[in-house]
């Protein structure tokens, strides 16, 4: 019985659409239907296609995840680059003040990431920067003495600041020559990378300034490995003389060393 059911349901199916063929459009043959039914499927390809080009978001702009809410976001780039620079700003704000000191000795205030030369303390805080900055620039190891007296030199010693990274240095002590005061640099020296900035210049600078500010700084001196040439044309730059040479003065070789005095009043 089923079996019969389905061949009656069939037939008048099929009954029905000769009804509507003849009160409406005529009749269509085989061939036709054929190809409606072949361009009624390329239409509903073409309508799928489209709606999930729609679904899709714009390849012109990156596919970022919103974390608030999870959905995609597709801010631009440049909106991202705004975002950085803000945040950059406010971190530059919170930077601390650091006290720097000009060739002048006098205290002056800049924001960490700032360009210059600036002069600061040797304090006990920072004497492990000047030692490792003595054992890369200079070939002779200094013993603990040095370094305890260059934590309490005050003015007499000078860590120099380029960029707020400690490239170079200054150390002197008075010392008593004929019933003279002078002023011995014992240690002046910069790293390398940063000869050519004008630290050396500035170091030496100070160094000068100081012993006028002293009246009882009558000289100032040092002494220069023989072989250490860019440094005696250094130090002949800003007016000092070679009064000869110190034999056996180093314990490296070579040994001997010039003796290069300014006078200063």
């Amino acid at each position: 019985m089923s079996d019969n059911t389905v061949a009656k349901v069939g037939s008048d199916s099929e009954q029905i659409d000769e009804s509507v063929n003849h009160e409406g459009e005529p009749k269509l043959s085989k061939s036709q239907k054929k190809k409606a039914k072949k361009q009624q499927k390329k239409n509903s390809e073409s309508n799928h296609v489209e709606s999930e080009n729609e679904a899709q978001p714009s390849i012109d702009k990156p596919l970022t995840i919103d974390v608030s809410s999870g959905h995609p976001s597709t801010e631009t780039s440049e909106n991202t680059k705004e975002d950085e620079k803000e945040a950059a700003k406010k971190k530059q704000q919170v930077v601390p003040i650091i006290q720097r000191f000009d060739v002048d000795g006098k205290q002056i205030k800049t924001i960490a990431g700032n360009m210059g030369v600036f002069l600061g303390e040797i304090t006990p805080h920072n004497i492990l920067q000047l030692k490792k900055l003595n054992e890369a620039v200079f070939p002779i190891a200094y013993n603990d003495k040095f370094y305890v007296e260059a934590r309490v030199c005050g003015d007499l010693g000078r860590l120099a600041y380029y960029n707020d990274v400690v490239v170079g240095a200054v150390c002197c002590r008075i010392d008593d020559i004929s019933d003279e005061k002078a002023l011995y640099l014992m240690t002046l020296g910069t790293l390398a990378a940063y000869r050519q900035c004008g630290i050396g210049t500035v170091l030496i600078n100070y160094a000068l300034r100081l012993c006028k500010k002293m009246e009882e700084i009558k000289t100032m001196y040092l002494h220069v490995q023989v072989n250490n040439q860019n440094a005696v044309h250094f130090y002949e730059k800003h007016g000092f003389t070679n009064d000869g040479i110190i034999e056996d003065y180093y314990r490296i070789s070579p040994r001997d060393a010039y003796l290069l005095i300014k006078r200063i009043r």
